[in-house]
């Protein structure tokens, strides 16, 4: 765990080492990401409760991805447990048991227990939460997912960003928007703050931030040069992956390398009308 302030912040997780934090304010606890199952949740609460017996205030889910929510019914007594309005569209029903049966087949310990658990606050485009005198600032940033948020607490300098930033890992970009994920950085970038804590990876100061958006830059700058040349996906696939690999060769999940050009090759394929 690692403690900054007020704050407390976990990247131990099992399975899949999503982030979670939790704020401790006057009032009670603020808990931002609950990981993969309600076993690695438990951990948490665990942690909390080694800090602090005060009551559990709200559960706030980054995005809809399971490594960040399907430890939520842990939390499901707390007053709210907030996300986007996207997040709750898209684990509710069929398309939710999709995304859960999908995480069953990945053999995690304790997935088996997971019920998935809604946000049952939702908004649209920013909301405040003002508790034990701390003010958190929910801004929806459409990128890494259709309902990515991120929490900015300017007192402390600090940007929670969900898995907007990855720290010394190539990103998952499923189901991300390249534009609009670039546009995401540079809102993140304007804010003043000290202490960027990623999805996945260590916290850290700004040079967080500006990797992640060379990542992407760079994924987006060589992806258009092989459209400009009227290049297939494999042959761009052939060309971008072996260069990205040379200039982040540091970074982990670098077998996502193929998948990435992929979603960026069909994004900017349909901007241009290919």
């Amino acid at each position: 765990w690692y403690d900054f302030r007020k704050n407390y912040m976990g990247n131990n997780g099992d399975g899949i080492d999503s982030n979670t934090t939790f704020l401790i304010t006057r009032e009670g606890v603020v808990v931002v990401d609950t990981r993969v199952t309600p076993m690695e949740a438990d951990k948490v609460l665990k942690e909390i409760r080694k800090q602090t017996d005060l009551p559990i205030l709200y559960t706030i889910n980054t995005h809809y991805h399971g490594d960040h929510t399907f430890g939520n019914q842990v939390f499901k007594d707390s007053k709210a447990i907030i996300a986007h309005e996207n997040v709750r569209k898209t684990l509710f029903g069929p398309s939710g048991k999709a995304h859960l049966d999908f995480f069953k087949t990945m053999n995690i310990p304790g997935m088996d227990e997971t019920v998935i658990t809604l946000p049952n606050i939702v908004f649209k485009e920013k909301m405040a939460i003002f508790v034990g005198g701390d003010h958190l600032r929910l801004i929806h940033a459409r990128g890494h997912t259709d309902g990515d948020l991120f929490i900015y607490i300017e007192e402390l300098k600090t940007l929670i960003t969900g898995d907007l930033v990855f720290n010394g890992k190539i990103p998952y970009m499923g189901d991300a928007y390249v534009e609009e994920w670039i546009s995401a950085l540079n809102k993140l970038s304007n804010l003043d703050a000290e202490i960027y804590i990623p999805g996945h990876g260590a916290p850290g100061g700004k040079p967080v931030l500006l990797a992640m958006k060379d990542y992407l830059f760079n994924l987006k700058g060589m992806v258009l040069k092989q459209l400009e040349k009227g290049k297939s996906l494999k042959e761009t696939q052939d060309v971008v992956r072996p260069a990205l690999k040379e200039k982040f060769k540091t970074w982990k999940n670098l077998k996502w390398l193929d998948a990435n050009i992929k979603r960026t090759y069909l994004e900017y394929s349909l901007k241009q009308g290919n």
